[in-house]
Order: structure tokens, then sequence, then C-alpha cells
């Protein structure tokens, strides 16, 4: 049966990357495009959900009428990410005047007449992709036999509504309905309207390294808001103001971008925070085969905590579900110091929210089983309490969680109190295959090749060699299927190894894995023994098949 839920997963995490490619040229709704940016990675990540537990559930009653479901949710979707794609097309910049310098579009304009048309939908952009993601969460639930709510419903009701105002006269549902006999299937995503925008080319990175702390980005201009409620997070959604804004110029957005990484040196560096780009969707996804003690949070609920979040210019930049829909997870970062913060959000059995917040740098994260324990000390006696503890069912989720929060934890430049240092395996879930020393450029790393004992997944992961952020990961990548595969890696020179394809997620901005003259990504190890052991060493790990 296919589904092609991946296929529509991939278009979202398309669709978020040209976004964030235009951040720079409109900093004024900056906040708003990050917002989007990280909906349109949950959908991809619900998606994907789905498509794991249709594959699982060898596609039981419930699936018909999530298969009847998807006739209505996926079209909808598909045009929004046609739609968000062709803002900032060539097509639309030529019919405009030059912003304010010659050659340069008025981008904001642009945004904001998108903004209006997708309100004139029926439904603004922020609010469908939270319905968009509520939807396919509510399918994944009514997938396991949980009733998912009244709430999907009117969802259900809503985006019918808005499916036939998006529908052209030449039918893009016609084209690609769900067929009456043979396989059922969804409809795949249509190719982009129009070659997805180049806005800014970003051809090199800075060094891994800590840089002075970045000036603070400029003002922003108050505008009016109206706030609609929706979802488990109540995200504000902004409607921008009447007058479009004067667009900047290029030379002032690649300035102003250097405050979004303590690391970004480069007038053509990243504009968006490095933890949006983690949760892509291309990493495995392997059960625990022992979970842990449920979530729970522990902290003191504060019902107002996302407006003084963002009244104190923090933006969110990773947002992550736990126990189906149930628990989000949410950190969000102040660019101009680098601030770091974890939200808890939940909903009570009878329909209340709950938030929770708090510090990075005043929690200690200490991995036990399946669950990451989140402490706090006790103002009273100096010992740690629990403040949250965040069960994964799935192993990848939560290295790449842990390893993000302590990345943001280290890199906010507010001290951490002593005794808050993280611990990864509190009871020793992890072997260490392999430890060696590696080099890269003018950094010497510490890699270690790691096998989880309870999930069976095989990954690398490098550390600085020495320093103060010895224990801060820098790159991780799940290898476990290469495992055997003599083809995979070779050794070329002495000290050299490349690999044919590897992934790495990255934990800072500006680093770049190396990579040889063939493009693809190598490790440069500092004894040529070393090289050599590493490679029988990975071929002869044994892992579940």
């Amino acid at each position: 049966m296919d589904w092609r839920l991946l296929d529509y997963a991939k278009a979202a995490e398309d669709t978020a990357t040209e976004l964030g490619l235009c951040v720079s040229e409109i900093p004024q709704y900056r906040k708003d495009i990050t917002g989007d940016i990280a909906e349109l990675y949950a959908i991809s990540n619900a998606l994907q959900t789905l498509h794991e537990a249709l594959e699982l559930s060898r596609h039981g009653r419930a699936s018909g009428r999530i298969l009847k479901d998807l006739d209505v949710c996926l079209p909808s979707l598909g045009y929004t990410l046609d739609d968000v794609r062709d803002i900032f097309n060539k097509s639309k910049r030529k019919s405009r005047l030059p912003g304010a310098f010659p050659g340069t579009p008025q981008y904001a304009e642009m945004w904001e007449d998108a903004l209006a048309d997708f309100k004139a939908q029926g439904i603004s952009l922020p609010l469908r992709l939270e319905y968009f993601r509520t939807y396919l969460q509510g399918m994944y639930d009514e997938l396991r036999g949980d009733d998912p709510g009244e709430e999907i419903d009117k969802i259900h009701i809503r985006l019918k509504k808005l499916l036939k105002q998006q529908e052209p006269l030449d039918s893009y549902f016609s084209r690609l309905s769900i067929p009456s006999h043979g396989p059922a299937r969804t409809p795949k995503p249509a190719p982009p309207r129009t070659p997805r925008p180049i806005i800014q080319s970003f051809s090199s990175y800075p060094a891994y390294g800590h840089a002075p702390p970045p000036p603070p980005p400029p003002p922003r201009t108050p505008r009016p808001t109206s706030q609609v409620y929706g979802g488990i997070g109540d995200i504000p959604i902004y409607v921008p103001p009447a007058a479009p804004s004067v667009p900047n110029s290029p030379t002032f957005s690649s300035t102003s971008s250097q405050g979004l990484s303590s690391h970004s040196t480069d007038p053509g560096g990243p504009v968006t925070h490095w933890a949006l780009r983690i949760l892509d969707g291309r990493h495995p996804s392997t059960p625990f085969r022992t979970l842990g003690e449920i979530t729970e949070c522990l902290g003191r609920d504060e019902p107002r905590v996302i407006e003084m979040l963002g009244d104190d210019g923090f933006e969110k930049v990773l947002e992550l579900p736990l126990e189906a829909t149930n628990v989000w997870l949410r950190l969000y970062c102040r660019f101009k110091d680098l601030r770091a913060r974890i939200l808890f959000l939940t909903m009570d059995p009878d329909g209340t929210r709950r938030r929770f917040c708090f510090p990075l740098t005043g929690l200690k994260i200490i991995r036990k089983d399946s669950c990451l324990q989140l402490c706090r000390v006790n103002r009273k006696d100096g010992g740690l309490d629990l403040w949250a503890r965040l069960r994964f069912p799935m192993y990848e989720r939560m290295v790449l969680f842990y390893n993000t929060a302590v990345a943001m934890k280290h890199q906010d430049q507010t001290r951490m109190a002593d005794g808050l240092e993280d611990l990864w395996d509190l009871d020793n879930k992890e072997r260490i295959e392999f430890s060696s020393e590696i080099s890269d450029t003018h950094f010497l790393h510490h890699l270690r090749v790691y096998r989880d004992q309870d999930s069976g997944v095989v990954r690398f992961e490098a550390t600085p060699r020495r320093g103060p952020l010895i224990a801060v990961p820098i790159w991780t990548a799940f290898v476990t299927q290469f495992v055997g595969d003599r083809s995979w890696m070779k050794k070329v020179g002495l000290t050299t190894v490349v690999f044919r394809q590897l992934h790495p997620y990255v934990f800072c901005e500006g680093y770049k894995l190396p990579k040889g003259p063939s493009g693809r990504y190598q490790l440069n190890f500092s004894a040529s023994e070393d090289a050599r052991n590493f490679i029988e060493t990975f071929h002869h790990i044994r892992v579940r098949r």
C-alpha cells in the first residue's frame, strides 16, 4: 500500500529550507517565519510518524477512515506548500518596484501580500500549518485506538472548506485523487510551480569556535497584533501591518543576521538557528525495547509563559512531540545573547493546557534508560530535584534532543552553575566500540563509535579533544545500516577514511565536517594505525538485524 506520506514530509522540509533562505531579507518578520519553519518541520515529523505507524499496523480497521481523511488534508497541504514556495518567485519580483537599493526586490511587501492571500482563502498561514500538524497527529492517535477528540472533526470541516477555495478549475485534486479501485494510495505532491528561489548564496561558514558576543539586532518596529489561539501551545498568530515596511538592504540584512549565532562572522553566513535543521526527518527511528518511567513535569505551571517569552525576545527553534500529542517540547533562543529556554507543554485529561518553562543553564540533563531526567538545584539543601522526566520511544530522537539541548546550554552566554554538568550514560547503556583522535584543520576532536545496547543503534559522535567544552557534542551520525558493508568506507592515504555516504547532525553554527576532493565526507585520524583499526573495528560490531 503506497501512502506517499514521505513525499509530503520531504516537500514540507524543502519548503522550510526555502523559507529559511528568505529570513535575512525581511528581518522584521523573522519571528513569524521561524515559527512557520518550525511548524513545517513538525508537519514533516507527523507525516513520518503516521507513515511508520501505518506500516506497523498492517492497515487495520482505522486505516480506512484515515485514508478518507487524507483525501482532504494532503491536497490542501500540497496547495499550501506550493503557495509558500511561490511567494518569492522571479516573476513576482519583476512586477514590482525595486527595494531600498537597485536590484533589491520588495520582499517585505511580497510576504505581506502572500499572508493576505492566505487569510483571504479562509485560514491564515500560521493557523493552517498548525491545523495540518494537529490533524495528522489526530489520525495517528486514531490509528493507535485513542480518541482524537472533537477538535479534529472541527479542523476537518475547516480544511474541507479551505480545499474548495484552493482548487483551480483544472483541479489539482482530480489529477491526484485517490483511486476507487486497486491499491489505496494518497495523492503525491505536485512539483513546485516555479523554480525554487535563490535569495542569497552562502558559500562559506566560519570554523567551529566561540566568538565574542554578537551585536544586538536592530529594534523591531511595533506593529498591531491579533492573536488566534489553537493547538497545545496557544501560539500567537501575528497579522502584519497594513502599510508595507521598507525592505532592508542586502548589506544590512547580512550584518544583522550575525546576531543569530555566536559563530557567524561571514557576511553571507547562515540566517537561521542551527537547531531548526536538526529534526530534518532523515534519521532512522529505532524503538527502545525497554521503556522507562512515564513523561512528567514537576515544575510550576505558567499560563502566560509563551507570551512572556515573545516579549523577552525569545524565538522557538525546535519543537518535538512526546507521547503522541499529549506532550510537546520546545527549545527557545534569544539571539542577542543566545540565552536558551526549554518549554514543556501538556494537556490534562479535562483539556486544561499546562506550560512549564526553565532556563537550560539551570538544569542538569541525565540519561536513564529511555528517559532524559532534567534536574534543578534545590535552593535549600543544594541537592538536585527532578524538574521533568522525558520518555523517548525512539533512540535517535532522544540523542538529537539531548545533543541539541546540551549544545544550546553551553552556547548560552550566561554562566552555568557548578554541578550541572550533563551526564549522557548514567547506567552504561551505550558501549564505546572505538575511540580515537581526529584532526580537522585547526582543531583536534575526539571521535567515538557508540552502540546502544537496548536499541542496537550504532552511531559516530565527535567532541572537542580538550578544553571546557570537552563533553559537548559537535556532530553525530547514525550508521547502523552500514556495519559490515565493506564498500561503504575506504582508507585513502595513511590517515584518511572516506565514506560513500554519511548524514552528520551538527550542533553548532558554522562547522562543516571535512570533505575530500570527491565531495564525500572524510575523517582524518591522527595516526595511521587508528584509521586502520577504525575500519576493522566498525565492521566487526555485532548488531541486531
